[in-house]
Order: structure tokens, then sequence, then C-alpha cells
């Protein structure tokens, strides 16, 4: 790779094998190269790793990058605009008995819908009114969908990545917002490739119950996952219905939460943390519990000051609340964990729901894991009531704002950590 990517390298002396482990990196071949060569060649190439990442992990990251730069650019797919003709929730029966489609509510989240294939550009009306059985029940399951495929030489019945770009445009606002990496697997630019095993894909993502997109103004509107390798044992996702998560609340704890917003500790982003739903106008929670920077909450009315009237909450308060809210979304009563079966696309609408990966879905012992995600772009700023009069966004790499003591002020893609963190996996 070296040699390949740059040429201009070859002066540099690399001297393989004579180093301690201590004081050197080893290359996928076995090989071994000095830590004064390697941060040589960091400088070169004008690389600057993470703060505190280890030697090796950015070693290994340059190398990444050095591959993925020689690789062809990756196919992405084009919007073509909304298309779904939006409906009242009386005419989702009809419309859906107008297509041949069968709906079948699931508890406590969700509907399995029967009838409709994927890999067919679906009906802008039939779409309608899935997105009304989305906003009241969370998400849509399609089982047996696909056709025998061997994508990227995994055998099996499948969307093709195209295929499965394809549906997800026609949810929402019909245009796809990808703003995550591409594994070397993946088919397709807007293809989020997860696996258990990281020769197939992004191994130790999501974790913690979260929505998708939180660090975007305009979060993601649906997401749409696909099964393209399902594991003979545990390797589930969770989804939780927040409409139940907010109705399982006190009055005290609702109207409490009514005057709270989070900030995302990766871009500063602030989203409310009781919304009313677009389209079902049912009052949700909201929270992102791996990727929040700080709590604010509304406790006087607004001043002089922009932020006068605003507290941000301490670490005992973020870390009580982030396990109560965890708590609750693990109730049977509002989440399920969904066993993954070949075939299966699950539809969510992504302010109805949250969803948090399964132990075993990062666990090779599971057998071979591999998920497709998609995300599809909102239809507008998530942003915090007009009345509570909050900033819509903070710089995040500048010092915490707020003077309230022991105010949680986190920055980075990894946000407060809360609970036993260190028995879970890595948050994202």
């Amino acid at each position: 790779v070296i040699s390949h990517w740059f040429p201009s390298m070859s002066g540099l002396g690399f001297g393989y094998g004579g180093s301690s482990a201590a004081a050197s990196v080893t290359t996928p071949d076995g090989k071994s190269i000095p830590a004064a060569k390697v941060h040589e060649l960091f400088d070169k190439v004008g690389f600057e790793p993470p703060p505190n990442m280890p030697l090796q992990d950015a070693f290994d990251l340059l190398m990444a990058m050095a591959v993925r730069q020689q690789e062809p650019e990756l196919k992405s797919t084009p919007p073509k605009g909304r298309t779904a003709v939006s409906c009242a929730m009386a005419e989702v029966d009809g419309i859906m008995k107008e297509f041949g489609a069968e709906a079948s509510i699931m508890q406590p989240v969700g509907v399995e819908v029967k009838g409709v294939d994927t890999t067919k550009e679906l009906n802008p009306r039939l779409v309608g009114a899935l997105e009304c059985l989305m906003a009241q029940h969370g998400l849509v399951l399609f089982k047996n969908q696909g056709n025998p495929q061997k994508e990227m030489g995994i055998s099996g019945k499948y969307l093709t990545g195209d295929e499965q770009c394809q549906l997800s445009l026609a949810f929402g606002a019909g245009a796809l917002h990808s703003t995550h990496g591409n594994h070397h697997e993946c088919p397709n630019r807007d293809i989020f490739r997860l696996s258990n095993n990281q020769n197939h894909g992004f191994n130790e993502v999501g974790p913690e119950w979260h929505n998708d997109g939180s660090f975007e103004r305009d979060v993601f509107g649906y997401v749409v996952y696909h099964i393209v390798k399902a594991p003979a044992g545990p390797g589930q996702t969770a989804f939780a219905h927040l409409g139940k998560a907010y109705d399982a609340l006190s009055p005290e704890q609702q109207k409490r939460l009514a005057n709270c917003a989070s900030i995302n500790s990766n871009g500063g982003v602030v989203h409310p943390l009781v919304h009313k739903h677009n389209i079902s106008g049912r009052k949700s929670l909201y929270l992102h519990t791996g990727m929040t920077g700080s709590i604010i909450e509304r406790v006087a009315p607004p001043g002089d000051g922009k932020l006068s009237g605003i507290k941000a909450w301490n670490h005992e308060e973020m870390d009580e609340f982030f396990m109560d809210f965890t708590e609750l979304l693990d109730r049977p009563d509002i989440s399920y964990a969904h066993n993954w079966e070949e075939g299966d696309v699950v539809v969510i609408d992504n302010l109805a729901v949250a969803h948090k990966a399964m132990p075993g879905a990062h666990k090779a012992s599971s057998g071979l894991r591999i998920l497709h995600r998609t995300t599809c772009a909102g239809l507008g700023p998530f942003d915090p009531a007009p009345e509570l009069k909050f900033p819509i966004r903070f710089d995040t790499d500048g010092p915490c704002p707020f003077k309230d003591p022991g105010a949680v002020w986190v920055e980075g893609y990894v946000g407060f950590r809360w609970g036993d963190y260190k028995k879970r996996s890595v948050p994202h």
C-alpha cells in the first residue's frame, strides 16, 4: 500500500523487523515498522490521527484510507424528491386493500405488512399509507423479501444495494442522507454495512438507545434496515415506541421534560426531549443516549442574556435520567428485540421509535451477521419548541457556556458516559 499510494516514500528507508512491539507497528502481513518511521510517514503525508489514538490504530486508519483512495468511487443514489402521497389514518385500510397489502399489528411496536414486494417500485399512495402506519406504530416489517444473490460474495436471498436504495427513496423527502463511512464491501455509497465480522462490515455500532442522524438539525426521517446475512445465534436489533414511553411518564416528568432539550456532542445541534410527532400528533420522547453532550432546561423566563433562564444538568442529574430512560425503553410493553431472518426488511419512522443493537449483534460467536442500513433525509428542522427560546446549535468545541455547578459539557463522537458504561460496547 505504501509503495503504491506513496511512491515518494521509498527514500524513507523503512526497516522491517528488529524493533520491539512497543516501538513499532505491525503491517497486515506481519512485518514491523519502527515507530519513528511511522511518525515520519504521518508528517510526510500530512496525516493527523485523532487525539490519544494508539499508534497501531492510527497506522491502520491511514492504511485503510490509502486502500480506499485506490478503489473506484462508489455509486451514489440521486434524489428524486418526495413522491409519497400523504393520507389520513382513516384511509389506510382502504388503500392497503386496494394494493393487495395486509397489515398485522405487532406488540408492543410495529406492523407486519404482507403482499408487498420491496424489490419493485411502490405506489406513492401505498407509501403514504405505510408512513401513517409507521407514525402510529413505529415501524413496518416486510418478511421474505429479495431474490437469490451473491453480492460481495455473500450467498442468500436479499435485496441488492441498489434495490434497497430505490426502496428508501420512496419514503419521506425522496432523498438519501448518507453521513456514514463506507466499508470496502459496501455495494453502494448510501449503504452503511454493519457486521460482527470486520472483514464484512463495521462492528460495535449502536449498542445504546438512539435515533439515527441526531447530529443533524434535520434528523433522518426514515431508516431502512435489511438483513443480508442473518446470524444463526443472537443478533437482534431492539426497537422502542417513543410515544408509549412518553405516556408511561408521570405528569410531573412529562411537564419537566417538555422544558428540556439535548445538545448533541458531535456538532452541537439542539433537539427537544419531548416533541409532537409531525404525522400522528402524538407526544413522544427523543434522546440519543450515546451522543449527547449536555441537557439543558428552561427553569425561568428568558431575560436579557441569550442563555438567561436556561440551566445545564449536572452529572448526577444526567446519569440518573439516562439510566431511567434506558430502563423505561427496555420495558417489554414499550420495546421488543427483533430476531432477524433471511429476507427481513424493517422501515422505521425515526421520530416514532428508538433502536439499539443487542449484545449478540457484535459477537462473532453468533454466526456471521451482515445488516445494511439506508437513511432518508428529514423533512425539516427538528428544533425545540420556539417558546423555549433555546439556541438551535452550540459550539461544542468551545468551553462550557453554562455557569451551573457541575454542568456537563462533552464534545466528540462519543457523548456523556453514563451508568456502568465500561461493561457495554463502545457507544456510537
